[in-house]
């Protein structure tokens, strides 16, 4: 085995996806142990099978480590085998639907069909400026799949409506992206530019490039998100919060496109964010724990 040129293809495909630094030497620490397994067990990288890495995942615990640990180490081998994949080397990933059972995983609430949330946006019930605003919101965190604090962070020139485009800007936690509006947002979207919009600062008094605001020229959104939120609750139960919402949206994402496309649209930094998501689909983002092979 070369490990060195192992090593370093992985370092940089790690690199290529954003990953930062003390990511970067945790995963080469991690594959470095598996690389000793592998050369005591006179295997090939390239040859190894699912039955090799749940041999590996048993060495492991045999060291009395934690299943989120184990966890760990398994994920690190499933972004290497990943790499080798896309290099051409593999044809299928030898870890990539092997989990280990009984780790604790985030617990997520129902996910929301595009159908759902398309009614959710359309039976939204308008009244008055703020509730003309608030549609527009609603709109964006459906369809653009928008954070609350990204919302407050829009400005007019983010938009352009007339090429049906979003930009949405980058922050220290969140990269920058540019979205489509979908067609029955724009109308919405250039009602509010015009007409909507002037008259709020209008009551408020306030002159501000910010796209959203309220009455009282307010600049954090997040009582009037929360007043939208307990709004829709009461027609609709099963909706919990925006970070629901945006869950719902990014798995949408996730069956029509492929990863880097999604992590683009998400605006996550690092790739393994948007893995999250995929990983969540496959176990029906319900409180449960993964289903595929339980161990322990």
């Amino acid at each position: 085995m070369n490990r060195d040129k192992h090593i370093a293809g992985f370092k940089s495909y790690l690199k290529s996806n954003a990953y930062g630094k003390r990511t970067i030497n945790t995963y080469l620490k991690e594959m470095k142990l598996y690389f000793d397994w592998l050369e005591k067990e006179n295997i090939e990288p390239e040859n190894v099978g699912y039955s090799d890495v749940l041999a590996y995942m048993q060495q492991i615990k045999k060291k009395s480590v934690s299943q989120s640990t184990v966890s760990h180490y398994i994920n690190t081998v499933r972004h290497y085998y990943e790499h080798l994949k896309e290099s051409g080397i593999i044809a299928a990933n030898p870890a990539g639907n092997l989990k280990v059972h009984g780790v604790r995983r985030r617990k997520l609430h129902h996910i929301f069909e595009s159908h759902e949330l398309h009614r959710i946006y359309n039976s939204y019930q308008v009244e008055g400026l703020l509730g003309k605003r608030n549609k527009v919101m609603l709109g964006m965190l459906i369809y653009q799949g928008l954070k609350t604090e990204e919302l407050s962070r829009l400005e007019t020139g983010h938009l352009r409506v007339r090429e049906g485009i979003l930009e949405v800007p980058g922050s220290r936690r969140q990269n920058g992206r540019t979205l489509k509006l979908e067609p029955c947002q724009v109308m919405d979207v250039y009602d509010y530019l015009v007409t909507v919009r002037p008259q709020i600062l209008m009551c408020s008094g306030q002159t501000t490039e910010r796209l959203f605001m309220g009455l009282a020229g307010s600049r954090n959104l997040s009582n009037h998100i929360s007043g939208l939120m307990r709004g829709l609750r009461k027609k609709y139960p099963g909706l919990k919060n925006t970070r629901q919402i945006r869950a719902s949206v990014i798995v949408k994402w996730l069956k029509q496109f492929n990863l880097r496309q999604v992590q683009y649209m998400a605006g996550h930094r690092y790739i393994s964010s948007t893995e999250a998501y995929r990983q969540s689909e496959m176990e029906g983002l319900q409180d449960e724990i993964n289903r595929y092979h339980p161990l322990g």
